[in-house]
Order: structure tokens, then C-alpha cells, then sequence
């Protein structure tokens, strides 16, 4: 049509959409056929793991998994043994008792250790990071999430990239991060506001410009 339209991206209603996706199970219905909650997420053990030193997050989904984390724990018999877990469909009615028997057993080593043997056992498993140590994250550097950069006025600064990637843009940050009102003056003439006006909303105190030079 040509012409524009204003998007509005509200924050609340956009988590609900995503969170609310799995949890109103019969409150979906009308009448309703049930509360809202998804019984396997509300689990207590459904959380990361504690382990000796920290957390651990695990997903032991599939028979394989869990043929190997129960080999891994010293008893590959309860496969075959324990009916809880036999099966998906078994794991899944049982949920509850799985979540709590994965969590009695990762506290029993330490974060590194569980990590490295998830890994060899074929097993998805990743760290639960502190503030500290997500700065040192093995893939965030990899991709080379966190970029040191030189600023003008403020010299060496941690900044992070953007996460999108595009196949033939690149995705990166044009410019350091500006000073209050650094851009202003600029932003005002690419919208077409004359120099006399742009000069009145600064002295009015409508915008502010960019602070002088020493």
C-alpha cells in the first residue's frame, strides 16, 4: 500500500504465548476439562541438577540415554529390572520418580566430572553458568560472542555482537556506543528539521546535543 504501520511487541503477552503453549493443557477447552498446568514441567526434580560443586542442566530422553547414564551410575540391569524404566512410555507415566532418581545420582559428582562423561555417554548436557563464568563460556568464544572493542573516549570495552546472523549481511555494531545526545543533531537532519530548529529544540531543552569538546 505504501504506507506505513506502527508494531507493537509487548514483552507480557509475548512470554505468556510461549510459556502458556504447554501449560493450559484443559483450561484450553471451554468448558474447561482441567486447571492449567503441565503436570511433567511442575515436577519438583524437573529443574537443573544439583551436583557436588554446582548445577548441571540433563536431558536423559530416549532408550539409549538412558541405557547409558544407568551404566554410568553402576546399575545397567534396572533397564531391563525396574519397569519405571523400560520404556518411553513408562518413563513418561513415571516421570516424577525419574527426574527424582537422575537427581539423586548427579549430586554424587561434581559439575566437570558429570560433563565430561554426559558427553562421552552421548548424553545433551550443558554447564548452569554464573555471571563470571559465562563470560568464559567455551562456545560464546568460539563464535566470538564477546568482542573487544576501542572506544573513542572510553578505550578498551567488552561488547557483545549481535546474535543474528544473516547469510549475505553482516551483522555487526557500526558505531561505539554513544554519548547522550552524541547523534542527535545528525538524526534531527536525516529527518529534515532545518538547522534553526534542530538549534531552538536544543535550547528549549527538547533534545540535547552532543556534548562540546575539551
Amino acid at each position: 500500500t505504501g504506507r506505513g504501520e506502527r508494531i507493537d511487541v509487548p514483552m507480557f503477552e509475548h512470554m505468556l504465548a510461549i510459556v502458556l503453549g504447554e501449560h493450559m493443557t484443559g483450561a484450553t477447552f471451554e468448558p474447561r476439562i482441567g486447571g492449567p498446568g503441565y503436570a511433567r514441567i511442575l515436577a519438583p526434580e524437573r529443574r537443573p541438577f544439583r551436583t557436588k560443586d554446582g548445577y548441571v542442566c540433563v536431558l536423559i530422553y530416549n532408550d539409549k540415554q538412558w541405557r547409558n547414564f544407568l551404566a554410568l551410575v553402576g546399575k545397567p540391569e534396572l533397564f531391563a529390572t525396574d519397569p519405571r524404566f523400560a520404556t518411553p512410555e513408562s518413563r513418561g507415566r513415571n516421570f516424577a520418580a525419574s527426574y527424582a532418581f537422575v537427581a539423586e545420582h548427579i549430586k554424587t559428582r561434581t559439575s566437570a566430572e558429570w560433563l565430561q562423561l554426559l558427553e562421552q555417554a552421548d548424553i545433551p548436557a550443558s554447564p548452569v553458568h554464573n555471571m563470571e563464568s559465562l563470560l568464559a563460556d567455551p562456545h560464546l568464544n568460539d563464535v566470538d560472542f564477546f568482542q573487544i572493542e576501542e572506544h573513542p573516549t572510553e578505550g578498551k570495552v567488552r561488547a557483545m555482537r549481535t546474535s543474528m546472523k544473516f547469510s549475505a549481511t553482516p551483522a555487526m555494531n557500526r558505531r561505539p556506543t554513544p554519548h547522550i545526545g552524541e547523534h542527535s543533531v545528525e538524526l534531527l537532519r536525516e529527518a529534515g528539521l532545518s538547522e534553526t530548529e534542530i538549534e531552538k529544540l536544543i535550547a528549549d531543552g527538547v533534545v540535547r546535543g552532543a556534548p562540546a569538546e575539551d
